[in-house]
C-alpha cells in the first residue's frame, strides 16, 4: 500500500495504490494485482464524505483531474459535496493495466486472466479501497459500464453505500 499527496492549484490529490487478490474468494490462488485511485478534494473539503466514480468502458481508466477549467465537467460541483475518488478499474490505467506485453503469455493465459476483470471483482476492489480510506459509507457515481458495476455493488454491498448515482447506463 502506498499513498502520495500533491497539489494541483486549489485541488489536493492523494494517490493510493493497494495490492489485492486477482481472484477474490480463492485463498488457493495467490496471484495479486495493484489497484490505483486518486482522491481529489478542495481546501476545506478534507472531511467531506467520499464519492467513488466508476467510469464507462470497460477498459478505460478514470479521468485525470485538470484545473482551469476543471475536468471532468461535473468535478467542480461534486467537490462542493464530496471528496471524489477516481478509481482505475482493474486492468486499466495504473491498476495493473492489460497491455500488448501480456500477449507473450499466450492466448489461453490471457483469456483466463481477463475473466478476473469483471464487475464483481471491481466491487471487491472498491470495498478494499473504501476500507483503506477509512470510510464507513461512501457514495458511488457509475457512468455507462460503471453504472452496470454500480448495480452489482448494490446487489452485494448496499450497506456500504450512502448514495448511488447512475448516468448513461
Amino acid at each position: 500500500m502506498t499513498t502520495t499527496i500533491r497539489r494541483l492549484l486549489d485541488l489536493t490529490v492523494e494517490d493510493h495504490t493497494l495490492t489485492v487478490p486477482l481472484v477474490w474468494g480463492d485463498p488457493g490462488d495467490t496471484r495479486t494485482i495493484e489497484i490505483f485511485a486518486r482522491v481529489i478534494s478542495r481546501e476545506g473539503g478534507e472531511t467531506l464524505p467520499h464519492l467513488v466514480f466508476l467510469q464507462g468502458g470497460p477498459g478505460h481508466e478514470a479521468p485525470r483531474p485538470f484545473h482551469s477549467s476543471t475536468s471532468p465537467a461535473w468535478l467542480d460541483e461534486a467537490l462542493t459535496h464530496y471528496r471524489v475518488v477516481m478509481l482505475d478499474q482493474r486492468g486499466t490505467g495504473l491498476s495493473s493495466p492489460v497491455g500488448d506485453g501480456d500477449l507473450e503469455r499466450g492466448s489461453a493465459a490471457v483469456a483466463e486472466y481477463l475473466t478476473h476483470l469483471r464487475a464483481d471483482a471491481i466491487v471487491r476492489d472498491c470495498e478494499a479501497m473504501r476500507e483503506h480510506l477509512g470510510a464507513e459509507l461512501w457514495s458511488v457515481l457509475g457512468q455507462s459500464f460503471g453504472g452496470f458495476t454500480t448495480l452489482a455493488y448494490l446487489s452485494t454491498d448496499a450497506n456500504s453505500l450512502a448514495d448511488v448515482f447512475i448516468t448513461g447506463a
